[in-house]
């Protein structure tokens, strides 16, 4: 008995070692990827461009264009060029061949613009006219109607035609007084320009420049004294014009 319990017990051993050798030849499971910081991390987005607020003020200021303007349908204009510089129609401007301009006491520019492009010019006036030298003097109450044309080389450019009109009266030391007329032609270029972009108070006025030149006759005068007789030759002569006004 003894010895069979013996051999059980060193079966036994033997089975059970092995089982273990067994087990131990098997292949230990592969073991499963560490993913690092660099793999988990996810991939970046391109960053997004957010749109730059700009601010309507000054981008208004800076970037202003004149032909994004407006113009009023009626503007009234005054000449102070005429207290500055002796001016008349056909009286001379900055050249005064027939004798020096003073008192040009009502000279004024209206404007009417049915289309954005062009308008109508009304531009009465009252002259009057010393010529000390030659000891007589001419009082010029007339109407230059004419038509304006915008766009010309420039939004604001300018050209004008017009006809003008004039009643003269002459007053001389020994003939006395003559009534006549005088009418012609003119043609004007010249560029306007409304203040402050057109914005606020200021945005209200406009001012404008041109020069012209133009062609005129006189008829024959009446005369207040019998077998008087007097006689104005005119011809070709400048037109020089500097204008404020205000849109009505």
């Amino acid at each position: 008995m003894k010895k069979l319990a013996l051999l059980l017990l060193v079966a036994s051993t033997l089975v059970f070692a092995k089982n273990s050798g067994a087990q131990s030849h098997k292949k230990a499971p592969a073991p499963k990827p560490v993913e690092t910081a660099e793999e988990v991390q996810p991939t970046a987005e391109e960053p997004v461009q957010e749109p730059v607020e700009e601010s309507v003020e000054s981008s208004t200021a800076s970037v202003q264009d004149d032909s994004s303007l407006v113009d009023s349908t009626w503007t009234l204009y005054i000449h102070p060029m005429n207290f500055c510089v002796p001016y008349s129609h056909f009286w001379g401007g900055l050249w005064i061949p027939h004798g020096v301009t003073y008192y040009p006491s009502f000279h004024l520019t209206l404007e009417w613009k049915p289309f954005e492009m062009s308008s109508i010019v009304t531009q009465p006036h009252f002259v009057q006219v010393d010529r000390s030298g030659e000891n007589y003097r001419i009082r010029d109450i007339g109407l230059q109607e004419s038509f304006r044309w915008y766009g010309v080389t420039g939004r604001w450019r300018y050209f004008q035609a017009g006809l003008l009109l004039s009643h003269l009266h002459i007053d001389t030391d020994k003939e006395g007084g003559f009534d006549g007329w005088l009418y012609g032609v003119m043609f004007n270029a010249g560029i306007k320009k409304i203040l402050n972009g057109g914005e606020g108070f200021l945005g209200r006025f406009a001012v404008t420049l041109d020069v012209g030149l133009g062609y005129a006759w006189v008829s024959d005068f009446d005369a207040d004294r019998k077998q008087s007789f007097f006689k104005m030759d005119k011809g070709l002569s400048i037109d020089v014009n500097a204008a404020i006004g205000f849109q009505i």
